[in-house]
């Protein structure tokens, strides 16, 4: 096994050093829980730097430098399709205990020292099933000072000490993540203390934060724990908006608080991405092969290496930030906000530049923001004739179906709270027949074969390249998409007459 093969050259290096090494934290919490990973994590008495530098040259892999100060540095190995990160830190304080007091959380806080428990590790490995291991065999073999192994069992996230958040403020996001995708609960002392030191929370990179916040997006329910942020008043400190859009009224159908609406939206998006066929968006005869299309797309990788699914989550939450900026309370008492999907780009843009994400990612999440109210009118503006279904394809390219998705959490939020099941129906179908068309039918409307270049008509008409020729190709393609134009000859004809018709 190449796990233990890394364990046993680690560990024979370490014995020919006279170096202590152990093995702690997330490694082993997983490992008894089932579902080892591929990140360990070492400290190791003396120079750690050097000790992770001769680990990568033994086991051909790439040595990175984290903190030279505190002695922190990072080996990446490739084996096959996976990768392995091993990190090394120096030992802290006098002694093993010490160190561990250092960490986290109880259940990131066991150690087991690695010469003697490498048969430990086999052993582990081979068993069929990790998750009936003994607790008593655990208990010979690991370092376990706070009772980490219990909170385990009993599934509970518990801070070490008092001052935990204060030594790294990341941790209170950490700690929920972890909640949410172990499936534990968090002790309501660690509650109050993520609540207590929630503002350091500005004292940390935006970077850090932003994984963090990533890996809660990625738990599939994660409406519980970005709830519990919001109550405790740390979704405030990512997401300042958030205390305006609680105060900022709506009316007409709407009937709940721009923030309730937008926390029901998170939600209805979150469900309907766990199982599609719930919201009746599939109910065609295809149904089935377009919910595989559609979770697939979801899972698929935006360019900065993260999962489309996380970052809808986080478009739902910014959707309507706009509507506090532009408010209006007219003559006869109703509320209006004119314009708010362009506001919310502007909070979305300062959201993204405040935690420092791609800017591809920025761009992802206004686009959505600025287009949310688009399929909703073209829903009340009905009849769709082809080339408004064409434009709309053409607009949103891949995000095509992100913005489908987020519209019809946007629309069931607001029509169930009022009560308009019967639009609401009707309006599952609508987008429901908008993405049948996107997959099953992009000849059609989203890319037509192309009949004519630019080329073509630039030596048939003599056009030089201009804004005219990119105008006039558009103008095919619309032709195309109404039936109007069928082949090259009759695209060429079309283009003769757009051509006189110019004034």
């Amino acid at each position: 096994m190449f796990m233990e093969n890394i364990i046993t050259r680690i560990s024979g290096l370490a014995a020919g050093e006279n170096k202590a090494i152990y093995l702690v934290g997330g490694f082993l919490r997983d490992l008894y829980l089932g579902n080892p990973g591929h990140d360990l994590d070492f400290v190791v008495s003396g120079n750690a730097l050097s000790f992770a530098r001769k680990v990568a040259e033994i086991l051909a892999g790439t040595y990175i430098p984290l903190d030279k100060i505190n002695c922190v540095a990072k080996v990446v190995l490739e084996h096959g399709k996976e990768k392995w990160q091993i990190d090394f830190a120096a030992l802290k304080g006098w002694n093993l205990e010490k160190d561990l007091s250092y960490r986290d959380f109880t259940i990131n806080a066991m150690a087991l020292e690695l010469s003697q428990g490498l048969n430990f590790l086999r052993a582990e490995e081979s068993r069929p099933n990790r998750k009936n291991s003994a607790r008593r065999h655990w208990q010979q073999a690991i370092i376990d000072p706070y009772g980490g192994l219990a909170d385990i069992e009993n599934k509970l996230i518990r801070t070490i000490s008092n001052y935990v958040f204060e030594s790294d403020p990341v941790r209170i996001l950490r700690g929920l993540r972890l909640a949410g995708k172990l499936n534990f609960s968090i002790r309501p002392e660690t509650i109050k203390m993520m609540e207590r030191d929630r503002w350091l929370l500005h004292e940390v990179a935006g970077e850090r934060i932003w994984e963090e916040l990533l890996g809660i997006l990625a738990i599939p329910e994660s409406y519980p724990w970005l709830a519990t942020m919001d109550a405790i008043g740390v979704l405030f400190e990512i997401l300042p908006v958030t205390e305006k859009m609680k105060i900022t009224r709506q009316n007409n159908y709407h009937v709940d608080t721009v923030w309730v609406h937008t926390l029901k939206t998170y939600k209805f998006l979150e469900d309907m991405c766990l199982d599609l066929n719930t919201d009746g968006i599939l109910t065609t005869s295809r149904g089935e092969e377009l919910r595989e299309k559609v979770l697939n797309h979801l899972d698929s990788k935006l360019p900065a290496g993260h999962r489309r699914i996380q970052l809808i989550k986080l478009a739902a939450l910014l959707h309507d930030a706009g509507k506090v900026d532009t408010a209006k309370t007219l003559a006869d008492g109703r509320i209006t906000f004119p314009k708010h999907y362009l506001a919310g780009t502007v909070h979305a843009g300062e959201f993204a530049r405040g935690l420092k994400i791609s800017r591809s990612e920025e761009l992802y999440l206004k686009k959505l923001v600025k287009n949310h109210m688009y399929p909703l009118y073209l829903f009340i503006n009905q009849p769709v004739c082809p080339v408004s279904l064409h434009r709309f394809f053409k607009k949103l390219g891949p995000e095509s179906t992100d913005l489908l998705l987020l519209s019809l959490a946007d629309v069931t939020a607001t029509y169930t709270s009022s009560g308009n099941e019967r639009d609401l129906a009707m309006y599952r179908t609508f987008i429901g027949d908008f993405l049948n068309k996107y997959y099953f039918e992009p000849e059609t409307f989203v890319n037509p074969p192309v009949l004519v270049k630019g080329t073509d008509l630039m030596d048939s008409l003599g056009i030089p390249p201009s804004k005219q020729l990119g105008d006039m190709l558009k103008k095919i393609t619309e032709a195309q998409v109404r039936g109007e134009v069928t082949n090259r000859n009759e695209a060429i004809s079309y283009a003769r007459l757009l051509l006189k018709e110019k004034p």
